[in-house]
């Protein structure tokens, strides 16, 4: 059964897990993306900090997602048309990449302090343009066969895990929650594949996650694909066709399909100034409701928090709020909603 809350969102509490969780890209398109996080600039993640004091913590949950781990080999599914598909190689470096010292997870336990935090890695997507992976269990794996995709998954599930059990000093402050599953549409040639992989992770233990876009290929599957956590992208992003009533739109979605939803904050030309505060606004309203009612994923696309706590303090006060479920609505000019 699904945990859900009084209006029909993913419960904030479902599973026992810890909400609001940020989602740490590690990598992007271009090569001066970030990869590698540090303490210093994961700190105004995890903590509320103003005035270079610690005031209170901030998010309860990190998904780290891999987008790269070298140059021109792309994890991330949608950029692999500007590069080469990811290969063995690719894959042991991510995982390698999460424990590094004094780096991604070493610098989120540091800073996480007393105050526990859950943690998720994403899945390395099996696109099915490799060909030629490598060598798993005594056999080259091509990804033109299920099977071949489905073995590499499970190959990189356990080689994870072994790196977290082996860094047992990361749990203390560190609770491992489950994996993501990063296409943000399932086509019905990947729903096999989608939940056999699911089968696998629960077998494990672990938790799997999913964060679709509001009205791509299997949204309306998510459960039936054997996903724990979903929370809905609404494509809202202030300077394209789709205005703010797709917050509306998704909300009503996720309450219906019992999902979380997705709380963007980004920069570059598809974002508004504004579309942060009409996410937080009607999130706050009556009629969506989502601030206290809905398991939540935050994004901050092309931009990073240590930047916008300098350069935008007040709005950074206001995703504090908006957190701890006691913001307030923000009035600005030709605001389209009452």
């Amino acid at each position: 059964m699904i945990p859900t809350s009084a209006k029909g969102f993913l419960s904030p509490q479902a599973y026992g897990l810890r909400n609001h969780i940020c989602m740490i890209p590690c990598g992007g398109l271009l090569g001066d993306a970030n990869q590698y996080w540090t303490k210093d600039q994961l700190l105004p993640y995890a903590k509320y900090v103003v005035n270079n004091q610690i005031i209170d913590n901030m998010f309860k949950g990190f998904i780290f997602n891999g987008i790269r781990a070298r140059e021109k080999h792309f994890i991330y599914p949608l950029f692999v048309g500007f590069g080469d598909p990811s290969d063995i190689t690719d894959w042991l470096l991510w995982a390698d990449a999460l424990f590094l010292p004094n780096l991604n997870l070493n610098a989120l336990a540091d800073v996480a302090g007393n105050e526990k935090r859950d943690v998720w890695v994403s899945i390395p997507y099996p696109h099915p343009f490799q060909k030629s992976f490598g060598t798993v269990g005594g056999r080259v794996l091509n990804f033109l066969l299920e099977d071949d995709r489905l073995e590499a998954v499970k190959w990189w599930i356990d080689q994870f895990l072994v790196r977290w059990n082996k860094n047992a000093h990361l749990h203390q402050n560190l609770d491992f929650r489950g994996f993501l599953w990063q296409r943000e549409a399932i086509d019905a040639n990947d729903e096999p594949l989608a939940a056999r992989v699911n089968e696998w992770i629960h077998k494990k233990g672990c938790l799997s996650m999913w964060l679709p876009n509001y009205g791509s290929f299997g949204v309306m599957n998510w459960k039936k694909m054997g996903f724990d956590v979903t929370a809905v992208n609404t494509n809202y992003t202030g300077n394209t066709s789709y205005d703010y009533k797709w917050i509306q739109y998704s909300s009503l979605f996720s309450a219906t399909y019992h999902t979380g939803m997705q709380m963007i904050w980004g920069k570059g030309l598809i974002y508004s100034d504004n579309h942060h505060l009409d996410y937080w606004n009607l999130g706050l309203a009556a009629h969506c409701g989502f601030m206290t009612e809905s398991y939540l994923v935050y994004q901050f696309p092309n931009q990073r928090l240590d930047v916008l706590m300098k350069s935008n303090l007040v709005d950074y006060v206001r995703l504090y709020t908006f957190i701890k479920g006691l913001y307030q609505r923000v009035e600005y000019p030709g605001i389209p909603y009452n």
